[in-house]
């Protein structure tokens, strides 16, 4: 399962520079030159101490943050450290994988082929009229009246046929509206449910080509995204 976000950047500010050990030993000039020279290396003792604690406590906050790092990585490592996290999911393995959608490309095709299959027929039958009727009017069987009166129903018919044909893509094509928004609208409605675990600041949609010309693949949840959401549907619709 992948469950990886941006690898995020800690932004820490170090503590302030410690003046230099060599100046908070000042010089002393006088009488009191004698008694400052038997408190200076006391002095040098406990700054070099302090020093060295300092170092320490540096060293333990880094190393401290890099092995927790190295623990978990990715979206949900920097979800949970409050930074912004960010996820995406791969359109084309969406539309190519999830179950919803095969479905819906099947009932699609199915439909079209239906359309598909009365029109020709129409188209068919006008086809082997007009052909019977050029073959009457060649042979002079009908009067003229007739062939006119034939003709002008021909191109009625002819039209009909086209009129159907524009009717049947624009719905075919208003079908397809539909299966885009449904498919929107399910995985928009489940991705809403699965940030709940997770608390994603965003999840972006990659598509090759589109506007995100490049994205790490860490913060790839598609794997994940669609083994859920295949579990769903199969629960709600698997045998259906």
């Amino acid at each position: 399962m992948t469950e990886e976000l941006n690898n995020s950047t800690e932004n820490i500010q170090a503590d302030e520079p410690v003046a230099p050990i060599a100046e908070s030993i000042l010089p002393v000039t006088g009488p009191s030159a004698s008694a400052v020279n038997k408190i200076n290396p006391l002095l040098l003792t406990l700054n070099l101490v302090m020093l060295a604690g300092i170092i320490i406590l540096y060293i333990l906050h880094f190393t401290g943050a890099g092995s927790r790092g190295s623990q978990i990585s990715g979206a949900v490592a920097k979800a949970n450290k409050g930074a912004i996290s960010v996820a995406f999911i791969n359109n084309d393995s969406i539309f190519k994988n999830y179950e919803l959608v095969k479905r819906m490309r099947l009932e699609f095709d199915e439909k079209g082929k239906r359309l598909e299959g009365e029109v020709a027929a129409q188209q068919k039958a006008f086809e082997k009229d007009a052909a019977y009727f050029q073959e009457q009017v060649a042979k002079k069987a009908i009067s003229d009246q007739s062939a006119q009166e034939i003709y002008g129903q021909l191109q009625q018919n002819q039209q009909k046929i086209y009129d159907l044909r524009d009717k049947y893509a624009a719905e075919l094509q208003q079908s397809q509206m539909d299966m885009n928004e449904a498919l929107i609208d399910s995985v928009m409605n489940f991705l809403h449910r699965y940030n709940e675990k997770y608390k994603f600041d965003y999840i972006l949609s990659f598509t090759k080509g589109g506007n995100i010309l490049y994205a790490n693949d860490t913060l790839d949840v598609t794997v994940d995204v669609l083994k859920e959401l295949n579990t769903e549907y199969l629960i709600k619709h698997g045998d259906k």
